[in-house]
């Protein structure tokens, strides 16, 4: 079994000089993949929205940054700080995602977003 390219450029780029490749031990591969997100999270995936590109179509670049600052447990007010924006407008943009994607809380697109790599 051996390693992809990139995992073989990476073992070269980490390895110290004078350790052969067979010396390294593989990492586990990180993935975006839903194994990643802790099986508590609701996995309620809205009806309209089926694939990474149509979420991702549903979405501005400005709702990404705020399901990124949710996904990393920000409170409000970080996020708020980190955004110029308020915090009751970043309640509200959070609420209006949920609503326009048929989530019952944010925890459900973030968790939807980082299965699918949007995050």
């Amino acid at each position: 079994m051996g390693m992809s390219d990139l995992s073989h450029g990476v073992v070269r780029a980490l390895r110290p000089a004078g350790v052969a490749n067979e010396g390294i031990y593989s990492a586990p591969a990180v993935t975006t993949t839903h194994h990643n997100v802790p099986s508590h999270v609701p996995s309620h995936v809205p009806s309209h929205v089926t694939t990474t590109t149509d979420l991702r179509r549903r979405v501005t670049d400005d709702e990404i940054r705020l399901l990124a600052l949710l996904a990393d447990g920000l409170p409000v007010e970080a996020i708020a700080r980190r955004l110029a924006l308020s915090d009751r407008t970043v309640r509200r943009r959070s609420r209006a995602l949920c609503d326009r994607l048929g989530a019952r809380a944010p925890i459900q697109v973030v968790a939807w977003a980082a299965r699918n790599g949007l995050i």
